[in-house]
């Protein structure tokens, strides 16, 4: 029976089902009392996502200016709420830990079948995976000399690609997320990969489009549903293919040779030494849901391993050639402390205090990932006079912290003596938290640190950064994905004499 024979006009009709729609949302997106101040009212099925661009730093600039240092706002009928400021992400994740320092749970990665790991998951779970991760990777090295001696092998074999350019101009994302990527290898597989592996470089380029196109405000995120848009326009299907193709190609298969070649009695690596606890605790928390959990874990370490400390090496690279005199002042470091008969090496590290302050000033300046990882609040909470409701999605702004002007007076000027005192020593400063804080913090912190200064040490000591033969410079402007990633550029590595 139509709608006419019923009597019933279609546009009226029509109407009514906008307007009960309409105020079903607006019901679930009106703000409780006492929640953050935000940017006015949300839009059906957008809520603010209309304001916030691909970059959302500039408007959460403004709107800390303009609501102070915690606001909210809605995602679609997701509430997310903006952490500002050193003492208020202080406050949070140290002091109120218990309650920030959940994950949510992503819709778009429920399409995947894949487990929450170590960068997603929450509770019990999380904290024996994260736990036993650590303590294995302490096991083998993470941080002290016996891994810094591996590096130097990778790090040999990276610049001996560099030298065969000759000086050349060319981009060194590739091989930069190649030689990199081969350190967490080593401590995962107990290899490295040949820069031509045609596994390797799917694997990577897979990576490079995941990481590349989620950003905290991304739309596939939150609304899984675009993925059924024709076209893909927000890259969606294409995010998922390049997940499985990681997951399928590279992570699985590699992780059942370990589970065969365990029962060898091979030699120990991450894989192995993680089988080995899962069997220890057959009924613990690391057995539980373990198909997914283990390969989910397994990607986290390789994504997080990979992609922040290549994006740190050049970004470093684009400021040096912006700054060549802080370059000139790194080399005479280097020259002075460690000479040409040898390379650099973890102990001249003491030394080192200008190319750590330069290292740290570039952490500061390009924050790789200025909006953390995603937070979820576990209960209720009351905080800075605010209500934020369980569940609620929370932004970590780091970018507010290393960007804030009352604590580094000149935050956009590079400047790496800012972290030197006047006895000549490095100046820590709680604000400095590139790798975020709490309970939450970067688990590969004390590898990234040693291999930027491995790295650069190494490649400051044999080789001039210059650009193009026209002097065309990098942009200093990012694109932001996970992470904030300089836009592409050459650079020609002149030997020195």
């Amino acid at each position: 029976m139509s709608v006419a024979a019923l009597g019933l006009d279609p546009t009226s009709l029509l109407a009514t089902a906008v307007f009960v729609l309409s105020l079903i949302w607006w019901l679930s997106t009106r703000p409780p009392p006492g929640l953050p101040p935000g940017p006015g009212p949300a839009l059906p099925f957008l809520g603010h996502l209309h304001l916030v661009k691909q970059d959302p730093r500039p408007q959460f600039r403004q709107w800390r200016r303009q609501y102070g240092d915690v606001f909210s706002m809605y995602i679609g009928s997701q509430l997310v709420v903006i952490l500002n400021g050193y003492k208020v992400i202080k406050e949070a994740l140290i002091k109120q830990a218990d309650v920030f320092s959940d994950r949510p749970q992503v819709p778009l990665f429920s399409h995947v079948n894949l487990g929450e790991g170590l960068l997603s998951g929450s509770g019990p779970l999380w904290k024996a995976t994260r736990t036993t991760s650590l303590n294995i990777l302490r096991q083998f090295g993470m941080g002290k000399n016996l891994l810094a001696q591996k590096l130097q092998e990778e790090i040999n074999e990276y610049l001996k690609v560099i030298a065969s350019k000759k000086g050349q101009p060319f981009d060194i994302l590739r091989l930069t997320q190649n030689s990199v990527s081969n350190n967490i290898c080593s401590i995962i597989f107990g290899k490295r990969f040949e820069y031509d592996d045609p596994v390797f470089q799917e694997y990577l380029q897979a990576l490079e489009v995941v990481l590349g196109t989620l950003s905290p405000t991304c739309v596939p995120l939150l609304f899984p549903s675009v993925r059924f848009i024709p076209g893909d326009p927000f890259h969606a299907r294409k995010a998922i293919s390049c997940i499985r193709t990681v997951m399928d190609k590279f992570i699985g298969p590699s992780i059942e040779t370990h589970r065969r070649a365990y029962e060898e009695g091979s030699e120990d690596d991450f894989i192995n030494a993680y089988i080995r606890q899962m069997k220890l605790h057959k009924s613990g928390l690391l057995a539980t849901n373990e198909e997914k959990e283990f390969p989910r874990t397994i990607t986290d370490l390789f994504a997080a391993g990979t992609e922040t400390t290549t994006t740190s090496i050049r970004w470093t690279i684009v400021y040096f050639l912006h700054h060549p005199d802080v370059q000139e002042k790194c080399y005479q470091e280097v020259l002075k402390v460690v000479g040409t008969g040898r390379q650099p090496d973890i102990r001249d590290k003491p030394e080192m205090t200008y190319l750590q302050a330069t290292i740290m000033e570039v952490l500061r300046i390009a924050n790789v990932v200025p909006l953390s990882v995603l937070h979820a609040t576990s209960g209720d909470v009351t905080f800075s006079g605010y209500h934020i409701p369980e569940g609620s999605y929370v932004v970590v702004n780091l970018d507010s912290v290393l960007h804030d002007r009352e604590v580094w007076g000149d935050p956009d000027e590079f400047r790496p003596e800012r972290f030197i005192g006047p006895d000549g020593k490095l100046i820590k400063r709680d604000e400095f938290i590139p790798f975020s804080t709490g309970r939450r913090v970067c688990l590969g912190e004390a590898l990234a640190k040693m291999e930027l200064l491995l790295y650069l040490a190494n490649m400051i000591q044999r080789f001039r950064f210059l650009p193009p033969e026209d002097g065309r410079l990098p942009s200093l402007k990012s694109i932001l994905g996970s992470a904030s990633y300089p836009k592409p550029f050459d650079v020609r590595f002149v030997p020195r004499e």
